[in-house]
């Protein structure tokens, strides 16, 4: 799996399909978190979520851990244009399936629509590895997109999420082909979710779980 070829036009295929809804689904909640020390972010992109967090945290480290060479660029590129050169944030440019964090060193935690890119098996063997870096009473934001519960919407997110698993499989040899629901498995890891907000009828949404 790689993004390396998708990066440098993500930014403005994310505004052409969803607007600024998905952003806004990243950061619904970061009013609601206690300012963390330590930060782990899996699968940031492009730097965009790592901007509003470094701005509100600014005394926070940040651990990122990024799969795409390309990505990690313009996340550092995005930190300069915004002032925020200096931010205390670490890129590992690393595979997650491989990556072994450190033990309960941080507390927050951060999937902004990454874990949808895994297989249920793969799943099963990466939710407890993140878990594992979890501080007590450490949090965990985690956004996605769902299959949204009822009505018109229900079937016309069904067709969206489709289509973007064949797109993304096609582009960047995307393992999972469907989505997957980790709540258990963040449950099964001793999380509890505290607070839920939905965006785009119920199509995506952004939870906040607590250790």
């Amino acid at each position: 799996m790689s993004f390396d070829l998708l990066a440098p036009h993500y930014r403005w295929m994310e505004a052409l399909c969803a607007g600024g809804q998905l952003q806004r689904c990243r950061t619904a909640l970061l009013g609601a978190i206690p300012a963390p020390r330590m930060v782990l972010i899996y699968g940031e992109g492009n730097g965009r979520f790592l901007v509003e967090l470094c701005r509100r945290f600014p005394q926070a480290q940040v651990t990122v851990v990024e799969g795409s060479a390309v990505m990690i660029e313009l996340a550092h590129a995005r930190l300069k244009r915004e002032g925020l050169a200096g931010a205390r944030v670490e890129f590992i440019h690393a595979d997650a399936l491989k990556w072994q964090p450190p033990v309960a060193a941080f507390d927050l935690l951060v999937t902004c629509f990454f874990l949808d890119c895994f297989r249920a098996d793969q799943l099963q063997q990466l939710v407890p590895a993140i878990a594992s870096a979890a501080a007590a009473g450490a949090h965990w934001l985690h956004a996605d997109f769902q299959i949204a519960p009822t009505g018109l919407m229900r079937m016309c997110s069904r067709v969206i999420v489709k289509f973007l698993y064949v797109f993304f499989r096609c582009v960047t040899r995307l393992p999972a082909h469907e989505l997957v629901d980790v709540a258990p498995c963040l449950s099964a890891a001793g999380f509890t979710r505290r607070q839920r907000r939905e965006f785009i009828l119920g199509l995506l949404f952004c939870d906040l779980w607590r250790l």
